[in-house]
């Protein structure tokens, strides 16, 4: 019985992330479609909300970890919604969430089909080697298609480089997000999307990410 009602909550709690993945991706994908204004708008929401969520995380609590955390959201939400849209326009933004969402997709079905050791039992115990390996290999190479079908006729050494750091920051941008929500006690960032929790879960990649595609951007590379 104990068995079955366990099959039943996690069949449940898929369909609520599959839920939640298609309206979280589809307000994100509208937003890029739509124009550059619209996706600075909806950054500025992202960038509000996790403020708050940060705050309400931190609230009597560690005094330094706020400041940092408030200027590790900043920085990165700022530059999209500031960024020069000849330089970065709607196909950076999809190369982008390519690589996260591949990335982060592939991880969470690699590791629960494949199993094995984890990846760092101590700070996100539901991760394991396995998941992050197939969800690397995954990014990357959806990346490389997606460049493919936006008319990169050559790919060259510079953009390969740059797709598999950008996969890296994914991937230690959520082990960054678990480590902080371990240091201050609380399971998720809040409860905004179905099956996901909060803004700063489902962005944690993303943030990091965007701060070497930013560095990047910055420095001309």
């Amino acid at each position: 019985m104990n068995f079955r009602n366990g099959r039943e909550h996690m069949a449940d709690s898929l369909k609520l992330r599959i839920i939640g993945s298609v309206l979280f991706g589809g307000a994100i994908l509208g937003a890029i479609m739509a124009g550059g204004v619209y996706f600075q708008l909806l950054s500025a929401i992202f960038l509000v909300a996790m403020l708050y969520e940060w705050f309400v995380m931190n609230r009597n609590k560690k005094s330094l970890l706020y400041v940092l955390g408030n200027v590790y959201i900043l920085i990165p939400m700022l530059f999209w919604i500031c960024a020069d849209r000849e330089r970065v326009n709607s196909a950076t933004l999809f190369y982008i969430f390519t690589i996260v969402w591949s990335c982060d997709v592939f991880a969470y079905f690699g590791g629960k089909l494949l199993k094995g050791a984890k990846l760092a039992p101590k700070i996100s115990p539901n991760k394991t080697w396995s998941g992050v390996i197939v969800g690397f290999v995954f990014a990357f190479v959806a990346s490389y298609f997606y460049m493919r079908v936006f008319g990169k006729e050559a790919i060259n050494f510079r953009e390969i480089i740059l797709s598999a750091v950008l996969v890296l920051a994914s991937i230690f941008g959520d082990l960054l997000e678990s480590k902080v929500k371990r240091i201050l006690g609380v399971k998720d960032s809040g409860n905004i999307i179905p099956g996901h929790g909060g803004l700063c879960d489902r962005l944690d990649s993303f943030l990091l990410a965007s701060y070497v595609l930013a560095i990047v951007k910055f420095v001309g590379l």
